[in-house]
């Protein structure tokens, strides 16, 4: 596996990281705890240490998971979660609280959940407009003083609301989505991330599996899960995704690597990319993933992948304004 410097902390963590949404069994389809559990501690034999988890995966249920997974080997495991989303399990809404109050009751929650005494990395998971970013980092700051978190992040902040964090604390590491299918980091935010040594911590690299390459055209999703209602695994424009996959599965294959294994790559070519976090719901999945990590697409064919993605982005553009315009 290969390790990268977490923002300027001296901390190494594995370039492919778990990702735990999954593991809360709560829009994702069929989910198993003990295959969960088995993918963990799988991750963990291959090297992986980076553990991203949070509350509101599926109300708790991910960090009780994890927890199970960890146990005996927590000190192998390099343990990043969340706060900020606060839900009513019963109605199943969720909403943005990074008040001081709700963010102790958040860390503290899971401080016991997970059955550790500190967090490696506590993250909001969402800006919070209601809340003054001052009052959060503040408390945020008590917390880190107090021992209970060691590391701050933050997950799906801009520039602007970053630099206002930045007033009051250290912060080490933003989580933006980041995929082939979704750029919209690469302008601005990342970088920013570069220049100022905030690690980018890369979530849903592989869109949802959408850039795995096992879909195809006729591919139906169960009515619990969430990609049934994402328009990229809909009609045109998840053809003409599939039709560019097949395109980079091509190219994968002269790596001697599977389409996701490159998909997982291309985001770790990046310069501000610490990690790409992928989720797994079976130890097979995890053993994949890992083949992301410790090798690199040519410059050559990356260039070619972004060709290919910037006309994919104008189809896709293109369909979703016939979309609307006949609305």
């Amino acid at each position: 596996m290969e390790y990268r410097e977490l923002g300027k902390t001296g901390t190494k963590v594995s370039a492919v990281g778990f990702g735990c949404w999954a593991m809360g069994a709560s829009g994702w389809g069929d989910v198993d705890d003990s295959e969960s559990i088995s993918a963990a501690r799988r991750a963990l034999d291959l090297g992986i240490n980076f553990f991203d988890t949070a509350p509101g995966y599926g109300f708790n249920h991910s960090e009780k998971v994890l927890a199970k997974a960890l146990e005996g080997k927590r000190k192998e495991a390099f343990l990043a979660t969340k706060c900020g989303i606060d839900w009513e399990e019963k109605t199943g809404k969720i909403w943005k609280n990074s008040s001081p109050a709700y963010i102790r009751k958040d860390c503290e929650r899971s401080l016991q959940t997970l059955n550790t005494d500190r967090i490696d990395l506590l993250q909001v998971h969402w800006p919070d407009e209601k809340v003054p970013i001052s009052d959060t980092m503040g408390e945020l700051a008590k917390l880190q003083k107090e021992g209970k978190i060691k590391y701050i992040g933050v997950s799906n902040y801009s520039v602007a609301q970053m630099k206002e964090c930045r007033k009051y604390i250290e912060l080490v590491s933003l989580q933006p989505p980041f995929s082939m299918l979704n750029r919209g980091v690469e302008q601005e935010i990342l970088p920013f991330c570069l220049e100022q040594k905030i690690s980018a911590l890369a979530y849903s690299p592989i869109q949802q599996g959408l850039l795995t390459g096992k879909y195809t055209r006729d591919a139906v999703f169960p009515e619990n899960d969430m990609r049934l209602h994402n328009p990229m695994f809909k009609g045109v424009i998840f053809e003409k995704i599939i039709a560019a996959v097949e395109e980079f599965k091509k190219m994968a294959k002269g790596y001697g690597r599977t389409m996701t294994q490159f998909a997982i790559n291309w985001v770790l070519c990046n310069p501000a990319l610490t990690v790409a976090i992928v989720g797994a719901k079976k130890p097979a999945q995890v053993e994949e993933n890992a083949g992301g990590a410790g090798w690199k697409i040519s410059d050559e064919d990356l260039k070619k992948t972004y060709e290919i993605l910037d006309r994919l982005q104008q189809e896709i553009m293109r369909q979703l304004a016939a979309q609307n315009k006949n609305k």
